[in-house]
């Protein structure tokens, strides 16, 4: 009768299980933070009606939209590297309206949520990422 060879204490499941969540566990929760820089901008449409073409402009970037549904979102990424400014909305109305407001800086891990409501009013919340809270 043939004995299995003993394999070396390193390469049993009940070592190496607990040695990859020991070194994997804090490598994700670098890149965790590391991405938690990026700030956005959420645009939601409460209006009840389709918006006609929607210009918007921040920290030195400008996106526009041909349209945008009832009930839509959309989510923009300012570039890093760019400074801080203020969000410009302009929505191609007849007669057009304007919205200048809540500033945002791209490093900082902000979230801007902007509700458009009917008749032409703007709702604008900013938080920051918890992770940025947390260790800044």
């Amino acid at each position: 009768m043939n004995a299995k060879p003993s394999r070396p204490w390193w390469s049993r499941k009940r070592i190496l299980f607990p040695l990859a969540l020991l070194v994997c566990l804090p490598i994700a929760g670098v890149v965790a933070y590391l991405n938690s820089a990026a700030s956005s901008i959420v645009i939601y449409n409460e209006t009840s009606a389709a918006l006609p073409p929607l210009l918007v402009t921040a920290c030195g970037q400008t996106w526009t939209f041909p349209s945008l549904a009832d009930q839509e979102s959309i989510r923009l990424v300012p570039k890093q590297g760019n400074g801080e400014s203020n969000i410009h909305i302009e929505v191609g109305n007849q007669p057009p309206w304007k919205w200048d407001g809540a500033a945002i800086k791209p490093e900082s891990g902000q979230i801007v949520s902007i509700r458009i409501w009917p008749g032409g009013q703007i709702e604008a919340f900013t938080e920051i990422s918890w992770w940025r809270k947390t260790f800044n």
